[in-house]
């Protein structure tokens, strides 16, 4: 649902009045993951003999066409609309950033309404997974998850940088995100939600000059956590469980499935999408091979490079934080291939590629509306 959002978003912007000017702005690295993808493609299609959009077997993964097409949607398309549509214009990205966090914000709210019985089970949309997990308008848990977590520091970014009624807006976002994300069941989600929760405190606290108040905090939010945090965990799928039991053992499996793959195909991969397991790495691997993952790798390090490099501006650091958090899920889950994952990290590459170039006149006006008029604070 988010991607759908932002996607309306962009249709409701024109091209950057300079939008031929910005493609000096697509970069190679851009291209690369379905560049490698296509050829992997190719060579399973003519070389092995894989039909093309057929999958062998029950359960097989993938076909190339449908990996290819993955790969192609949730990088390459991101990334070009990013910079044709975006370029380096802030006033544009934040809009954009706006439509994308309401479309996470609807997904949870579904998955709140969801969770106290309101949407009816077999309601058209409604996604269950599992006991008790939800995933909202999102495909999978763990994927409403992931979108959840990715859009925390843009959400406490716009609490903290709004006007008053944008930042109570910013703060009800915030605080259905949490509930949504405990609704989705995801241990991944969970535990690196809870690193980018702290991570973004302290920027925002450093931003503002409260720092002296993150002692304090941490210490009180210790007290909590001994007193609450053993309910709290109950309710989630730390604790061992018959299904959490069952849901390890399956992942050691194709975890183990995986890595036989890749041993056998380490340079070139077992075949684009023979494998869609866990762990985004060693889905590339059993893919791909090494090539495939040099490939991806790239295209991640290269926008978390732009963003570290323009860290003192407010947004490039908080859309960093989303962008690290897009790494260490993928270390943990599979979602690399989904349309949300790189929205926002690659929103930041395409506003931060080069120099920053102040914003037009009309531009601050429609910035100060939403955030007190301070851009690059």
């Amino acid at each position: 649902m988010s991607d759908l959002f932002v996607i309306v978003g962009l249709l409701l912007l024109p091209l950057s009045p300079g939008a031929t000017k910005n493609l000096p702005g697509l970069r190679s690295w851009m291209f690369l993951p379905a560049l490698i993808g296509l050829l992997l493609a190719a060579r399973d299609v003519v070389v092995v003999g894989r039909p093309f959009t057929a999958i062998e077997e029950l359960g097989a993964g993938l076909s190339p066409a449908q990996m290819l097409a993955r790969v192609v949607l949730s990088t390459v398309c991101v990334a070009v609309l990013s910079v044709l549509v975006i370029g380096r214009d802030v006033a544009r990205g934040r809009r954009i950033l706006r439509w994308w966090i309401g479309g996470v914000v609807s997904s949870s709210v579904f998955a709140l309404l969801q969770a106290i019985g309101t949407v009816p089970e077999g309601t058209l949309l409604a996604q269950v997974n599992g006991t008790d997990r939800y995933a909202g308008l999102s495909s999978h848990p763990n994927a409403l998850a992931q979108t959840i977590v990715l859009a925390i520091p843009v959400v406490l970014y716009y609490l903290r940088a709004s006007m008053t009624r944008n930042r109570l807006v910013a703060g009800l976002g915030f605080v259905l995100l949490i509930a949504a994300l405990f609704q989705t069941g995801s241990r991944a989600g969970l535990l690196i939600g809870f690193a980018v929760v702290v991570v973004s405190i302290v920027h925002h606290a450093s931003r503002t000059g409260g720092l002296r108040w993150v002692l304090p905090i941490v210490i009180l939010a210790t007290a909590a956590a001994v007193v609450f945090g053993p309910a709290l965990i109950r309710g989630t799928r730390f604790v061992q469980s018959a299904g959490t039991v069952q849901s390890n053992v399956g992942r050691t499996q194709a975890i183990g499935d995986g890595w036989e793959l890749f041993v056998a195909h380490p340079v070139l991969g077992a075949g684009l999408g023979s494998w869609v397991g866990e762990l985004a790495p060693l889905v590339l691997l059993a893919s791909g091979g090494v090539l495939f993952l040099v490939a991806y790798s790239t295209f991640v390090a290269a926008p978390i490079l732009i963003l570290w490099r323009s860290r003192q501006i407010d947004l490039a650091a908080v859309l960093l934080i989303s962008a690290v958090a897009v790494v260490l899920l993928g270390l943990l889950n599979n979602g690399f291939t989904e349309r949300y994952t790189f929205w926002p990290v690659l929103i930041g590459a395409s506003l931060f590629l080069g120099p920053f170039a102040p914003p037009s006149p009309s531009d601050r006006k429609d910035d100060r509306s939403h955030t007190g008029g301070n851009l690059l604070n």
